[in-house]
């Protein structure tokens, strides 16, 4: 996965683009200052985190659960670029113990 320092941007931009939501519309539902949006977007700011919780928030996305879904990208890349079975479950239980085991039963 590329990145060019403007994730926060980039990821905005696409989300607004996949649910047709302009820029002037999401600033009026989240009270963010178009102008942020604008310059957030094009990389020119890096935006506070409660503001990007906001703006993903109303898109219907999640700051955990899009950091989450990034460590688990790397992970599958990682087991993709080793080809050894030994390290491949190496890499398998490192990943269950940084996550926590999702087969322990519930407390």
């Amino acid at each position: 996965m590329r990145t060019d320092g403007n994730v926060w941007g980039r990821l905005l931009k696409d989300l607004r683009a996949e649910q047709h939501v302009t820029q002037r519309a999401l600033s009026g539902q989240t009270g963010v200052n178009r102008a942020t949006i604008r310059r957030i977007e094009l990389g020119l700011i890096s935006p506070e985190l409660r503001i990007m919780e906001r703006l993903l928030d109303h898109l219907g996305y999640e700051m955990e659960a899009l950091a989450r879904a990034s460590l688990d990208e790397r992970f599958r890349e990682r087991c993709q670029r080793e080809g050894d079975p030994k390290r491949r479950a190496e890499l398998a239980i490192i990943r269950l113990l940084t996550i926590g085991n999702p087969l322990s039963p519930a407390r």
